[in-house]
């Protein structure tokens, strides 16, 4: 496929393009980077500034299949791109105003997470909103591309973290080491339990060819995925860095790191970590120190050069001398000078000084014979004189031959032990990778959704006396296994088309309380067959997944994913579905007798149960008790100001377990019923409230009630 990258290009967008040129494909880059190195075989750089009519134009009638647009690529805001960002889309809006002119069928766009706010939990599903100058840009773009596209265009965004690679010169460990180096301290937006992620290049690369190969659509977060913060990172820099001094401004933000399951599902896994890189990333050679060390070794090579040949012209002169003293001392006279200086011109500096130096003595000597009456026809014919010239030059290259071939030796020697060395590197390499991965693989198996473990969880959690306890806990299985927050749970009734909302994951607020399936015959038909129904037509108002729950052939409950990314829609997904769905069947399907029987239990568009529901909860707990099968804590939810039942919803769907219960008694005050809980974890619990706003007050169960 060909391939176009532009837009804000990054450093390390070489490292990218190669790594995309390796896949087969052919990778054009139209921009300005500083980068001049280049990016290899199957990579072709366009310098073209970006938003010109010339770079429209050849956008336009360059043939590309795919379009990626980089637009921020470092989490670590120095706000040193922001104007860049801002004329870039205007750019961007005209390469997809133009869509319909070119070959392309794709476009992604790559953001990185200062696109989410304070506080949010970063998630793919989630919806930003930007609370600082680069994430309003951010959001900017991100709205084109969701916007206004034509159709049959495939649109992506990749929202990622801080990229890097050794040689990035404006990656976060490249700042770290300058500022270590000048004595200047790191500023970092945050405080030491800011959550920080760093993903290699090369990772990106991959992600992005699979996501080019597989034409992904929406949404998806590429993160290196392994936790950390901003006091862990920098406690790793000062162990490699000692000179290094942190400090953190702006301490109230509370950023996530990305969180997403698409990436995962489409089998990529990054191979890069930074804390096994660190002290080659910190001793890392950028660009400019290569160049510069480059010229100096230039000049050094230049400055020997000419030393060794001002030494030949010294020396020889020096030699001349020597040979002249030597004619009226009989002691000088011991020793042919001349001869010397060849041999220690040819044992020095090789072949090439001790020809010349030879050279050079046979000219002196047949000069010193002309001078001293001799004629020249007398070096040509007298043999006597061609003995001293013949040895000169002899000596001269013998010794000089002798000394080039001992460097030559020496090279190829110090050449096998570099080699020899890179191979070490290399196999220690792939001895790290493959241990990592084995640990990696080891990982996954043992917390694998769809393992026994996993099962053994699911059949526990369901196992339990209080039958209104069940739909939450299926509803809590079901994201969890399923990786999914669009699930929804619907009563169905034997003989009727209506199905009637039961409970339902809390980001899908707009559902209806009831659905008439005859409005929906190609799901109605395979759900009385008791199969499942996949929207693979992409019907529109169908949910992506359904699948019935029947009881001796009746339709007794429908489940439904309304919502599922492009990535998850395979058959692995349909087979989980229907796995996870026959673990839960008998458990559910007993839930639904009781709630046939006692009508609602939830108030409305919550996950509250009702006065009578929650005191026949609560009295199963107590006999539970009174068994000595169990314990469990009642408490009373104060808050700041009065809360509305849909407040207390939201916060209490972040603070409690799937398998502890939120009622509202007849006072009026809203309880949270804590199974298997003691009063020894009270402080923990009234911790993790207090931090939203919420107070917590253990009561007795005849106060409650009575």
């Amino acid at each position: 496929m060909k391939l176009l990258l532009t837009g804000v290009l990054p450093w390390s967008v070489w490292s990218i393009a190669r790594r995309l040129a390796q896949g087969g494909h052919e990778v054009t880059l139209v921009g300005l980077t500083e980068d001049s190195r280049g990016g290899g075989s199957g990579v072709r750089h366009v310098k073209l500034a970006p938003g010109e009519k010339e770079t429209t134009r050849y956008i336009t009638a360059g043939g590309f299949d795919a379009i990626l647009f980089f637009f921020a690529t470092q989490c670590e805001d120095r706000r040193e791109y922001g104007a860049v960002q801002g004329r870039q889309l205007d750019f961007m809006f005209d390469i997809l105003h133009g869509a319909s002119r070119t070959s392309a069928r794709q476009f992604i766009l790559i953001t990185d997470q200062r696109v989410f706010g304070e506080g949010q939990r970063a998630a793919e599903s989630e919806t930003p909103v930007s609370d600082n100058p680069t994430g309003v840009m951010i959001r900017a773009a991100e709205s084109c591309v969701s916007c206004g596209v034509p159709d049959g265009f495939k649109t992506l965004i990749v929202r990622t973290t801080s990229l890097y690679t050794a040689e990035d010169p404006t990656s976060f460990f490249a700042a770290a080491r300058r500022c270590a180096e000048s004595g200047q301290e790191l500023i970092l937006n945050g405080d030491e339990d800011t959550e920080c992620d760093f993903l290699h290049a090369e990772d990106l690369g991959v992600f992005l060819e699979y996501a080019v190969s597989m034409e992904l659509e929406g949404v998806v977060h590429a993160p290196q995925g392994v936790p950390s913060t901003y006091g862990e990172t920098a406690a790793l820099l000062k162990t490699a860095l000692p000179d290094l001094s942190v400090s953190y401004v702006d301490t109230r933000r509370c950023r996530k790191a990305l969180s997403g399951t698409v990436a995962s599902s489409v089998g990529w896994v990054p191979r890069h970590d930074f804390r096994g890189e660190l002290d080659e990333l910190v001793t890392a050679v950028t660009p400019e120190e290569e160049a510069a060390k480059k010229k100096k070794k230039s000049r050094d090579s230049l400055f020997w050069t000419v030393l060794k040949w001002v030494e030949v012209v010294l020396l020889a002169g020096a030699a001349v001398w020597l040979t002249q003293k030597g004619e009226t001392n009989a002691v000088l006279a011991s020793v042919d000078y001349m001869l010397l200086y060849v041999i220690l011109m040819g044992f020095i500096h090789g072949r090439s000084a001790g020809v010349t130096a030879s050279i050079l003595m046979c000219a002196w000597y047949c000069a010193s014979h002309i001078l001293k009456g001799g004629s020249a026809s007398d070096l040509l014919y007298n043999t006597d004189h061609w003995l001293p010239m013949s040895v000169y030059i002899l000596s001269g290259t013998l010794f000089g031959y002798a000394q080039d071939r001992r460097r030559l030796k020496m090279d190829s020697l110090r050449e096998e032990r570099e080699e020899i060395s890179r191979e070490r590197d290399f196999m220690e390499g792939i001895y790290r990778e493959t241990y990592e991965d084995r640990n990696q693989l080891k990982e996954q198996i043992y917390h694998s959704r769809d393992s026994y473990g996993r099962i053994y969880q699911i059949t526990k959690e369901l196992d339990t006396l209080q039958p209104v306890q069940v739909f939450l806990s299926t509803l809590h299985v079901l994201e969890s296994t399923l990786q999914n927050n669009s699930v929804a749970i619907y009563e169905a009734k034997p003989g009727f088309s209506y199905i009637r909302l039961v409970v339902r994951s809390r980001e899908m607020r707009s559902l209806p309380r009831s659905v008439n399936l005859t409005d929906f015959p190609e799901m109605f038909e395979t759900l009385k067959k008791g199969k499942l129904f996949a929207n693979r037509s992409m019907m529109s108002g169908y949910p992506v997944y359904a699948l019935p729950v029947m009881d001796e052939g009746d339709m007794l409950a429908v489940l439904m994913l309304w919502s599922v990314p492009f990535g998850q829609q395979s058959m692995y997904m349909e087979n989980l579905l229907s796995v996870v769905a026959g673990l839960v069947q008998s458990a559910l399907v007993r839930a639904l007798r009781y709630h046939s029987q006692v009508g609602d239990m939830y108030f409305e568009d919550t996950h509250i149960l009702t006065p009578e529901a929650f005191r026949q909860a609560l009295g199963v707990y107590q006999t539970i008790r009174q068994r000595r099968m169990g314990d469990h804590v009642l408490v009373r939810l104060h808050g700041e100001r009065e809360m509305s039942r849909e407040v207390i919803d939201r916060y209490a769907g972040k603070l409690v377990r799937s398998t502890d219960l939120v009622g509202q008694l007849d006072d009026g005050a809203f309880y949270v019923l804590f199974p298997q809980a003691t009063a020894d974890r009270m402080p923990a619990i009234e911790a993790r409230f207090s931090r939203n706003g919420l107070r917590c007050e253990v009561v007795s169960e005849d106060v409650a009630v009575g």
